[in-house]
């Protein structure tokens, strides 16, 4: 939740940019919807629980929520942060541990 902030803090930058900032999650909207109001978000945090997006992008991380029980598998998301324009990815940022999260600073310089 804290990559979030950081970005919202971030955003009248993003826009200036010509950016628009969304967030894609395997929890449920009503989860989401939790964390956008709680975190004060501008932008929206999609959910995909069947992880369509995740996996079009190679995203899932296998067992990664080891609070996760029956029927729900446990996969999740990497943390990742894409620039796409015109429909093709300009630069991403991927990484296999959920501690390390993108700096916005990264992000902007991206978009420049």
């Amino acid at each position: 939740m804290s990559e979030l902030h950081g970005l919202q803090l971030r955003a009248s930058d993003f826009e200036a940019a010509g950016a628009k900032l969304v967030a894609v999650s395997v929890d449920s909207v009503e989860l989401n919807r939790g964390v956008v109001e709680k975190v004060g978000l501008s932008f929206p945090v999609l959910s995909d629980p069947d992880l369509v997006a995740i996996d079009a992008f190679g995203l899932r991380h296998a067992k990664g929520n080891p609070f996760a029980e029956p029927p729900i598998s446990g996969d999740i998301a990497r943390p990742a942060v894409y620039v796409i324009e015109g429909g093709a990815v300009k630069w991403r940022d991927l990484t296999d541990s959920y501690r390390v999260r993108v700096d916005p600073d990264d992000v902007l310089a991206a978009l420049r």
